[in-house]
């Protein structure tokens, strides 16, 4: 999650050279018109060496114009509340997309759509008390003078640990770096499991089989540790988005061509075990919180951002609901049974299309989310300043641990639930929350706020006690559901899956 924004952090450093590279082609093409003016009143060589100079400049300036824009596809300045946009729906769903039917099977549909519904609802409202957080800590970091360095331009790259860690304590930053740095091994291991999962449905009677697949995604993902560095790159994004629409809406095409089971709707969970592993991953599709204060960081004015994920936030639901439900009408029994929905699919052109277009996906989310783990080691190690082939040895341990880790337990769906219940209900919900709260617990507090609560949430909740009120719930329950028994029976379904196929499985769920 850090990953996609890590790579957006530098987006907010280079507004500033997209301002002045705009500042200065403003003043190329005022310099040419005053030489044009003088030019009339001159000679008519001297007229003629002002056009030729003026067209010049022109060309010069639609170059620079040019190489601008190419730089905001593919390279850093990308602050658009657009880019902001890309970045969250193709940040917030990628692979999870394909095991949520799973999700919703083991949770049974009566209870899934209220569950994503409810999920959806309480993260935009913590994802409001983050945004609030953030403008609180800059706010003090500007009176304070430490925003701005000597040239004008902000000084500090924020991350989710940041602004937890200056609302909560010293205690929350650590516990949000761990928790981030699970989430981002585990993310990464989901990866590379998807990957080989989805190229074993590519043909029927596939020649490799899942583990063989595991070991080819393996090795070619340590490419990663060759990239210098990952940027913002709205081209990619894009590219991410196409693929995770035309697969959301192929499936609902395919169930519909399909037709309706018999029993379509009418599943219901089979125990606790399976209901908060489903509830687990339909959670963590609702909560991508830690990478959004580097994308909000990177925009040219962060303080939209809660435009920009309300206008995310509605797309998002709008894929993930209708091919989780789809599925449940047309196929509810195979889906309990596949953590990824291309074993329910059946084989056509239309699905090889999805298939590449996920694994696509797929490389560059290892690539995004790889990269600050590379960089937490090279920084344990001192060797984050060294040429990069002294920094691939120090990157080597990490994406080999990673591709191991895949490979010995490629439990696609349980990976993704383990990973959601450790991560996702603090993260995304119990942190913002908390942090909101206990900012703001005192009347001077709540009278200094930077972004207080919508009026309409204080007149429906009775105001500031209200929001703690409600802010406590969240809390309360998160990690009572989400932590607690999300852990125990997550890791319940990852021992039983151990026991069952053992370490480094041929197929798991062929």
């Amino acid at each position: 999650m850090d990953s996609v924004a890590g790579g957006a952090c530098s987006g907010g450093a280079d507004a500033q050279i997209y301002i002045d590279s705009l500042g200065r082609g403003s003043h190329t093409a005022a310099a040419g018109a005053t030489s044009s003016t003088q030019g009339a009143v001159i000679s008519r060589h001297g007229h003629q060496q002002q056009q030729q100079q003026q067209q010049q400049h022109a060309a010069e300036g639609q170059a620079g114009s040019w190489k601008q824009k190419m730089h905001g596809w593919f390279g850093g300045d990308a602050g658009l509340p657009m880019d902001g946009w890309l970045t969250t729906c193709c940040a917030q769903i990628g692979q999870i997309m394909l095991t949520l039917p799973n999700a919703y099977s083991k949770v049974g549909l009566a209870a899934a759509v209220p569950l994503s519904v409810g999920c959806a609802v309480l993260s935009f409202w913590t994802m409001y008390c983050l945004i609030a957080l953030y403008a609180e800590r800059k706010q003090r970091l500007i009176k304070a003078g430490r925003w701005h360095g000597p040239e004008g331009k902000s000084q500090h790259v924020t991350q989710y640990h940041d602004v937890i860690g200056d609302n909560l304590g010293t205690w929350a930053r650590i516990v949000v770096q761990v928790v981030v740095v699970v989430s981002l091994f585990g993310t990464n291991v989901a990866q590379i499991v998807a990957s080989a999962s989805d190229a074993y449905y590519l043909e029927e009677g596939n020649s490799l089989d899942k583990r063989q697949l595991g070991i080819v995604f393996g090795v070619l993902m340590q490419l990663s540790v060759l990239l210098p560095t990952l940027r913002h790159f709205r081209f990619i994004n894009i590219l991410g988005l196409v693929g995770t629409t035309y697969t959301a809406w192929y499936i609902v095409a395919s169930a519909a061509m399909h037709g309706m089971a018999p029993n379509a709707g009418q599943r219901t969970p089979t125990g606790m075990r399976d209901f908060y592993n489903g509830f687990a991953v339909i959670m963590s599709a609702f909560g991508g919180h830690a990478n959004a204060i580097e994308i909000m960081d990177s925009m040219f004015v962060p303080e939209g951002y809660t435009r920009v994920y309300w206008w995310a936030f509605l797309y998002i639901f709008s894929l993930t609901l209708p091919h989780s439900t789809a599925v449940q009408l047309a196929w509810p029994d195979q889906a309990l049974h596949n953590g990824n929905v291309y074993g329910i699919l059946p084989l056509t052109l239309a699905k090889k299309i999805s298939i590449y277009l996920m694994l696509v996906h797929q490389i560059i989310a290892f690539c995004l989310y790889s990269a600050p783990l590379y960089y937490m080691c090279e920084k344990a190690l001192r060797v984050h300043t060294k040429p990069i082939y002294i920094r691939v040895l120090a990157r080597l341990p990490v994406s080999i641990s990673v591709a191991v880790f895949a490979v010995a337990f490629p439990f696609y769906g349980t990976i993704n639930a383990v990973v959601a219940s450790i991560t996702s209900p603090l993260v995304a919900f119990a942190f913002p929350a908390a942090a909101y709260s206990w900012l703001h617990r005192t009347k001077d507090r709540q009278q200094a706020c930077v972004r207080p609560p919508p009026s309409w949430m204080m007149t429906l909740l009775g105001g500031w006690s209200g929001i703690h009120a409600f802010n406590v719930f969240i809390v309360a329950f998160f990690i009572v559901n989400g932590t607690g028994f999300g852990i125990a029976y997550s890791f319940a379904q990852f021992i039983h899956d151990v026991k069952h196929f053992k370490p480094f499985p041929h197929c798991y769920q062929c």
